[in-house]
């Protein structure tokens, strides 16, 4: 296998006002279904979920609650941050990321009905929460100062986030960019499937290619963004260069190109690989 050109950068960070309320175990065991994982720490969940409704009928403004959920949640299960952890290990060690915190404090929100909004951008993800006293933002990476109230410091944040800068996190590696600017909502069905695109980059990073065409078909089913279109694009080159025979390469070539038809039985015919 040839050594590719450039490492991709995961989406290490991201519900949308008005979601249908869902139960939450259904919720976390659709998340870890990316990981072929059920819920195993249900028990200790729903403890946590009980403490959390106790202390509710104590604090009387809904903004304050929220901000005792940021905490609360952060020093649970936001133990580590790790750019290539998966759904399953906030459960198995407190290791998460952008994407992973931002989901787990969407099923948090979700469970007493409060409206949130998760946010994409090109290398990031955060959500907004509509209190009774106001907007917050939640940043899921900042245990410190990720508890964002005032106006001023939301649109400052906000600002930033729409920059779309990369930051690469080592200097003599090359990085992919983007070729477009996202500032858009997500919902549930599409954060499951940006866990699954996740997936496909991290493949794609570690030269298993089949690896990640397969996990690309599953993001596509749940998410269409030109996030996906282009990391087509970049697997179809890199599958051309590939050391395959020609006929492994061809198939590869239309089974990403059929991913945006929708086609449930091109996973199916990954199997081969």
């Amino acid at each position: 296998m040839k050594h590719l050109p450039f490492l991709l950068v995961l989406l290490f960070s991201f519900s949308a006002i008005g979601q249908e309320v869902e139960p939450t175990p259904l919720y976390l065991n659709t998340f870890l279904s990316t990981d072929n994982q059920n819920f195993s720490a249900q028990s200790s969940f729903d403890s946590f979920l009980e403490k959390l409704e106790k202390k509710r009928t104590s604090i009387k403004k809904e903004k304050d609650f929220v901000r005792y959920v940021f905490s609360k949640t952060h020093q649970e299960y936001l133990k580590k941050y790790e750019p290539y952890a998966s759904f399953s290990n906030l459960f198995n060690g407190g290791a998460y990321n952008c994407l992973t915190g931002t989901i787990l404090y969407a099923v948090v929100l979700n469970h007493f009905d409060l409206p949130y909004e998760v946010i994409e951008t090109n290398y990031h993800i955060f959500l907004t929460v509509e209190t009774a006293q106001g907007k917050v933002l939640l940043e899921a990476t900042d245990p410190l100062n990720g508890f964002v109230e005032t106006t001023r410091e939301i649109e400052k944040r906000i600002g930033d986030y729409k920059q779309n800068t990369l930051t690469a996190s080592n200097s003599k590696i090359r990085y992919h960019q983007f070729n477009f600017d996202l500032y858009r909502p997500v919902s549930m069905e599409e954060l499951r499937g940006l866990l699954y695109y996740n997936k496909a980059v991290d493949s794609y990073n570690h030269q298993k290619l089949a690896e990640s065409i397969q996990y690309l078909v599953q993001a596509h089913e749940l998410y269409v963004s030109s996030r996906t279109d282009e990391f087509s694009m970049i697997l179809l080159r890199a599958v051309q260069q590939s050391d395959w025979s020609d006929e492994l390469k061809e198939k590869s070539i239309k089974i990403i190109y059929s991913v945006g038809q929708k086609n449930s039985s091109v996973i199916a015919s990954l199997s081969t690989f």
